[in-house]
């Protein structure tokens, strides 16, 4: 259609010129047509163009004999015009085909670094979404990845300093090492952290670091999270949201944290939400930030994938569909009975964390983690 309208625009001019017998526009204008054509169609429409404008111009200089000389300088300009419309739509062309081939490549790259998370877990329920700030990237200085191979399901949610590839790349080190520590037998939530933050430590610059949530769901209804400087998660239970909040906050993964884990109870049917600053930090143009209080309603939907586009939805008309970091987000919905007050918290391997500062024993405190009514207590 763009072309056709070229076509005849081009034909409107040259006829009404011929009619009138005066020049209304130089004839070399005719090239205005196949320029446009150049720079979005392919090079075989562009050449039939130019080829319609020369052609329109020869019948003009013939039929306008009163200046030759004028009109043959204009056809020449006509001519030289014509080619080089040809001839930026065909480098064009191979331009567009060379970064279809760099971009392919940046999708096989990306895929690796992010791997789908899955729809399913041991008496779970999963949504993801990721957006990345920059433009044609998939996956950005977030990372989320989810190791469901166990009876009990781990995630890791978190975000690095800066952006860019260096950021992809210390991502990258932080979600490998969490994919290779959760395929070793026998180790406990905390332990996998301290593996993450030697290896993020290693690949680290001098000011680098990674904020992240570390988390195992146990079917019988706990939820151990290891935080290191990220936003607390979520949980949506009687259409109550509260932050599952630490009593201390560990430092991002590179910087030594003092890794102390904390569990949380969660019932059939609750909803928890990781996610990472890019969502409490986006602002309209007004400067007003995203308020996940106003989402209480989106996150209640019975879909739980509706429920993520939904959310995904509200935050890009927020912003004017523009954001200034990636957003990566999980959302995740217990199907496991709630905890009963006899069963115990999954237990980790003995440690100076593994009781309270009272000398409480993890598994003697569970009994009060079993209340609804207490959905922050935390043990260390």
């Amino acid at each position: 259609m763009f072309a056709l309208t070229l076509s005849l625009a081009t034909a409107a001019v040259t006829v009404a010129q011929y009619s009138t017998g005066r020049e209304l526009i130089p004839v070399a204008w005719l090239a205005v047509g196949p320029l446009l054509a150049s720079l979005v169609l392919a090079p075989g429409i562009t050449a039939v163009l130019a080829g319609w404008a020369l052609l329109l111009g020869s019948g003009l200089t013939v039929a306008q004999p009163g200046q030759p000389g004028g009109l043959a300088s204009h056809l020449s300009v006509l001519v030289l015009l014509a080619a080089f419309a040809v001839a930026n739509s065909a480098l064009r062309a191979a331009a567009q085909r060379r970064l279809s081939q760099v971009r392919a490549v940046a999708r096989v790259a990306q895929s690796a670094l992010l791997r789908e998370i899955p729809a399913t877990i041991t008496a779970g329920r999963l949504a993801s979404r990721y957006v990345s700030a920059a433009a044609e990237a998939r996956v950005g200085g977030d990372l989320l990845e989810v190791v469901s191979e166990q009876g009990h399901p781990r995630w890791l949610i978190g975000d690095t300093r800066g952006k860019g590839l260096p950021a992809v790349r210390l991502a990258s080190v932080a979600m490998t090492s969490f994919r290779d520590a959760c395929a070793e037998p026998g180790l406990s939530l905390p332990e996998i952290a301290r593996v993450v933050d030697r290896s993020v430590t290693r690949a680290a610059g001098d000011e680098d670091f990674v904020t992240a949530v570390f988390a195992e769901f146990d079917p019988r209804g706990w939820l151990q999270l290891v935080n290191c400087g990220h936003p607390p998660p979520l949980r949506l239970a009687d259409g109550d949201l509260r932050a599952l909040s630490p009593a201390a906050y560990a430092t991002p993964l590179g910087l030594h944290p003092d890794i102390q884990p904390s569990t949380f109870s969660v019932g059939a049917g609750d909803r928890l939400l990781f996610y990472t600053d890019g969502l409490l930090e986006a602002r309209d143009r007004a400067g007003r930030y995203f308020r996940l209080e106003d989402c209480l309603d989106t996150l209640r939907r019975p879909n739980l994938e509706t429920a993520a586009d939904e959310l995904l939805h509200r935050l890009l008309t927020h912003t004017g569909r523009r954001l200034d970091d990636d957003v990566a987000v999980l959302l995740v919905e217990a199907t496991s009975p709630p905890a009963r007050p006899e069963q115990e918290p999954p237990a980790t391997p003995a440690s100076a964390h593994d009781v309270l500062p009272d000398g409480t024993s993890l598994a003697a405190a569970g009994t009060g983690l079993a209340n609804p009514a207490a959905p922050r207590q935390e043990l260390d």
